[in-house]
């Protein structure tokens, strides 16, 4: 039994063990001021309550029947004239106690139950059925045996979503999650965790000083850069490998950040297999620093609101205005958007700058200036859980914001990495809000899920829109604007440099563009909070 197991039996013995001497407590002073005529016998129910409630009622149904009999027929009615109780007395007595027991613990134990299930909610994958990051995050003990971490992620799986589509695409991850699991069934000091999409983690506890990672990693190349078969499709797999390997007093969450640090150098690099070194570490770094700087710069107005014009293809006038972030320095330099966001994500201060541009939306929506205009705001992964989609609707409601106004900005991979995103979407889309897909067709194949998801609006990724004065690109972008038309989707274009371009998208159907052609991105004045 290790440490965690010992102190873990301990908090459970010492409730028990306290209610037994109140117990007995209580029969001493029941006995000593003159037996069961006198209130005092009421004070049993006091640990029959809380054994009741820690143990469940099996527990609290032992306990009430010792305390009934320790003030029962072994316990006088009367000490001073040594009067014992008649049996129908102490009788109803004990039923009492148990009845009070039972239903105590009944209810305790359905609130423990529906606890536990919260709690493996929380932590566990619901499509594959593996821990997740929150439950890897969570286990912040110390080993007293070194740690290795693995985070794996497969290359280019959102391909997979846009050819595949929604519902197959989540057949190829439990194929290829029972499949990982299953190759390292032979490791019993490894275990598996999902991070996101096709994202894992591997956690290894070296039971000998010496750290072999060889054979798992022997292990791992037989599953890597071959197909896997999905409802009898075969689908091809590859993946990169970050590696960061912890002594035994090293914080594992430390182990779980360098090993994603060498993962996002795998991938950039395009390598199977990178191993954190400490060089690593100024990425690492830079990322603190935003981190820690970007509550303050909110605080001192550094996050400032851009916005940048939507214009109809045809007239040319302006139908909406998408708003973007921008960090500013005191010294007037700035961090780029895709410096900083990226790093917020990746915490919760991802929630403070998305309630931040979505009070200037609101704002926004009620300046006479961009009245008939929408206001479209960018969403993250993180953005969407109950309370902060909740809060959205709440406010929209509060200052009287018409929610049609306000279009939610996401992408594809927002679809891949949120559980229930299905339920988020039709809530907000029921509630008026429209629901945006932005930077599509990155994949060149992302037609699967437009039918699964409540999608108002797709904005053409800018790479599509440059390659559209070609045969081939032309051709591509056709084919989006005809399926979004079937589907009667409005269809966006980013990235219009230049006049060729803006008259190609009217050219081909499309519904707005957006771009430098028709402006660039603008600050907007400092507002006060809502």
């Amino acid at each position: 039994m290790d440490l965690i197991n010992i102190k873990s039996f301990r908090n459970r013995l010492y409730p028990l063990l306290g209610g037994f001497f109140l117990t007995v407590l209580v029969a001493v002073i029941v006995y000593f001021t003159g037996g069961t005529k006198n209130v005092y016998t009421n004070l049993m129910y006091i640990p029959i309550a809380l054994i009741a409630s820690i143990y469940g009622f099996k527990w609290g149904l032992l306990h009430a029947a010792i305390s009934g009999f320790l003030v029962g027929p072994f316990m006088p009615l009367d000490v001073k004239f040594d009067t014992s109780q008649t049996p129908i007395n102490w009788s109803i007595r004990i039923l009492t106690f148990i009845v009070i027991a039972v239903i105590i613990g009944v209810f305790s134990d359905i609130a423990h139950k529906r606890e536990l299930k919260v709690s493996f909610l929380i932590t566990h994958d619901p499509d594959t059925g593996l821990k997740n990051y929150e439950a890897l995050r969570s286990e912040k003990s110390v080993s007293e045996h070194p740690i290795s971490f693995f985070s794996v992620a497969v290359t280019d799986y959102q391909e997979y979503l846009g050819f595949f589509g929604y519902d197959f695409f989540q057949q190829i991850i439990g194929v290829f999650s029972k499949e990982l699991t299953e190759t390292l069934l032979s490791f019993p000091n490894a275990e598996v965790y999902r991070y996101y999409g096709m994202e894992f983690a591997i956690k290894v506890t070296h039971d000998e000083d010496e750290l072999n990672t060889e054979g798992l990693l022997n292990a791992l190349s037989t599953l890597n850069e071959r197909t896997i078969s999905v409802m009898g499709v075969p689908v091809y797999v590859e993946f990169r490998v970050g590696i960061s390997t912890l002594a035994s007093e090293e914080d594992p969450l430390d182990g779980i950040r360098r090993s994603l640090v060498a993962l996002r150098s795998a991938v950039r690099n395009n390598q199977r297999l990178v191993r954190y070194t400490s060089n690593m570490e100024v990425l690492f770094k830079s990322s603190v620093n935003i981190a820690n700087g970007f509550r303050e710069a909110l605080d001192r107005g550094n996050i400032r609101t851009a916005y940048q014009t939507i214009h109809d293809s045809g007239s040319g006038r302006t139908v909406g205005v998408e708003l973007l972030a921008r960090w500013i320095r005191d010294d007037d330099t700035r961090i780029t958007p895709d410096v900083f966001v990226p790093v917020l994500e990746k915490t919760a201060l991802i929630h403070d700058l998305t309630e931040f541009m979505f009070d200037r939306a609101l704002h926004l929506s009620r300046n006479p200036e961009y009245k008939g205009m929408y206001i479209s705001v960018n969403f993250s992964s993180s953005d969407f859980n109950e309370r902060s989609i909740l809060s959205l609707v709440q406010k929209a409601k509060e200052h009287e914001v018409n929610p049609s106004i306000i279009h939610i900005e996401i992408t594809e991979r927002v679809l891949l990495s949120v559980a229930n995103i299905q339920s988020h979407l039709d809530f907000l889309h029921r509630h008026g809000f429209v629901i945006v897909i932005d930077d599509f067709g990155t994949g060149y194949s992302s037609y699967g899920y437009i039918s699964d998801f409540p999608i108002d609006v797709i904005k053409i990724d800018r790479s599509l829109i440059l390659r559209a004065n070609t045969p081939r690109g032309f051709g591509l972008v056709q084919s989006i604007v005809t399926f979004c038309n079937k589907f009667s989707i409005v269809t966006v274009a980013e990235g219009v440099e230049n006049k060729e371009f803006a008259d190609i998208c009217e050219e081909l159907g499309i519904s707005q563009q957006q771009g430098y052609f028709f402006s660039k991105p603008e600050l907007l004045p400092i507002m006060p909070k809502l």
